[in-house]
């Protein structure tokens, strides 16, 4: 594929110099059609061309001073899209191109033209053409936008589309197939791309390390961090390092590869089977929960700050033992803080009580979608605001007999 020019950004003066360049060739329409209407021979076409040009050039220059110099006053940049802010738009640059008609006008009762303005008749047919002069101009400034905007909302989507087929290649749909253990994880895209990351990644022996992340930012950028996280997750995987260890060695990268504002939560564990112990490391990530099969809850809160801010962070490392029965949530931020139109939060003790409603011997995957079915429940119609993510571990019960 053919790489696409990086896009000049608009200047205050470079817009000004493209004014010479533009209104010439806006001018010619305009000539043809006062002479057609006007003219008797070639000079009246000349002449034509020259009055247009002059109003061409002034109404420009009073909707290019407009842009720069009031619109910021008159439309802070950010305004959500309204039928008020439309109007005063429509009424912004109208009104410079009144200005600069007027502006003309005077030009030419002045110079070329000294009777322009010399009758009512003439002052009236002025108004009627200026009318319609500046309807044509506000037209075409409007459509060249709308175009601008059009193509700035495809790259914005393209890019959006691109960052979500980055991301749902790096998360894993398939989970290993255990004796005592079963694992499932679920995530839910949102408009947007955030950057949720989770993986399972066997080590040599019978442990698995399990990830779960939230990268701070959208788009392209998240996505390309997430996958820098598993990058670096999976190339340790086999060395046998402590789930502290590898959490530093993550951090370090994080700082040393991205800007200052990109940072991301995360929880590292290592669950083994035939001990069910769980070691873990939370990097200010949303607490995830043991729910213990006597009822009973344990939170893993043991570790440290999130990766990425501080290349020498130090992270601490608890481990936990399991019991058949137990099962272990972890999920992102979009879950607990999902809002409903009342700007209600989801919360954790509705994932709580969501979780422990479930039958004991609900599996993983059931229990990671009856989360999500209960999130969507509670915004009732309303469209998530960031990824949802769940990943859910079960010991299963001892097999009898």
């Amino acid at each position: 594929m053919r790489p696409r020019r990086p896009k000049r950004p608009s200047t205050l003066w470079g817009d000004f110099l493209s004014l010479f360049f533009y209104v010439p060739l806006w001018s010619i329409p305009f000539a043809l059609f006062f002479g057609v209407v006007y003219g008797r021979n070639a000079g009246d076409f000349v002449d034509a061309y020259v009055v247009s040009l002059i109003f061409a050039f002034t109404i420009n220059v009073c909707i290019w001073a407009a842009q720069w110099f009031a619109r910021p006053w008159v439309l802070p940049q950010g305004g959500a899209p309204s039928r008020g802010r439309t109007i005063r738009h429509v009424a912004l640059f109208g009104g410079a191109a009144l200005v600069g008609t007027a502006v003309a006008a005077l030009v030419l009762q002045f110079t070329l033209m000294p009777g322009i303005l010399g009758s009512a008749r003439r002052v009236a047919t002025l108004v009627m053409f200026t009318l319609v002069f500046v309807t044509l101009v506000i037209g075409i400034v409007f459509a060249v936008r709308f175009y601008r905007d059009a193509i700035e909302r495809a790259r914005s989507d393209q890019e959006l589309n691109l960052a979500r087929r980055i991301q749902r290649s790096f998360l894993p749909s398939e989970f290993p197939g255990l004796k005592r253990i079963e694992m499932h994880a679920v995530n839910v895209s949102s408009r947007h791309v955030s950057g949720d990351f989770y993986d399972v990644v066997p080590e040599p022996g019978d442990g698995h390390l399990l990830a779960i992340a939230d990268v701070a930012g959208k788009g392209v950028p998240a996505a390309l961090l997430c996958s820098m996280l598993q990058a670096s997750l999976r190339m340790q995987a086999a060395d046998g390092r402590s789930v502290s260890e590898m959490m530093s060695r993550i951090n370090a990268l994080v700082h040393r590869s991205t800007t200052p504002e990109q940072f991301a939560t995360f929880v590292l564990a290592r669950i083994e089977e035939r001990s069910l112990r769980l070691s873990y490391s939370n990097a200010g990530h949303n607490v995830p929960v043991v729910f213990r099969a006597d009822g009973g809850r344990r939170m893993l809160e043991r570790g440290g700050t999130v990766v990425g801010i501080l290349e020498t962070a130090a992270y601490e490392e608890e481990s936990v033992e399991l019991a058949p029965g137990d099962r272990v949530v972890f999920y992102t931020d979009g879950i607990s803080e999902a809002e409903n139109a009342a700007r209600e939060m989801f919360g954790e003790d509705r994932l709580y009580e969501t979780i422990e409603r479930l039958p004991r011997d609900a599996d993983a995957r059931a229990i990671a979608l009856s989360v999500l079915d209960a999130v969507r429940a509670f915004l009732d119609g309303v469209e998530p605001g960031d990824d949802m993510t769940v990943m859910v571990v079960r010991v299963l019960e001892e097999q009898k007999g």
